[in-house]
């Protein structure tokens, strides 16, 4: 379960940050009587976008050129007397 909550972190927590970026910059602009910025005009959404392709991209290759261990019985260690 650890490992599946640390990997969700990795793609929702800079999503998390943009997206209560971007709340508080139409709500700043609401309030000053300027245009909201839409999702898609700041550098660090395209960061975003470009740091999820990469991973995803990354897994792909390292899935795509890692061997796969042979269908072996797991033997559980054992102590022995030396």
């Amino acid at each position: 379960m650890r490992v599946v909550v640390q990997l969700l972190a990795i793609f929702l927590l800079p999503i998390l940050l943009y997206a209560a970026y971007i709340y508080w910059r139409r709500w700043r602009a609401r309030a000053v009587g300027d245009p909201e910025p839409p999702w898609e005009h700041g550098h660090l959404y395209w960061a975003i976008v470009a740091g999820l392709v990469l991973a995803i991209g990354s897994f792909v290759v390292l899935e795509a050129l890692s061997e796969q261990s042979p269908p072996i019985p797991y033997s559980p260690p054992t102590l022995r007397k030396l």
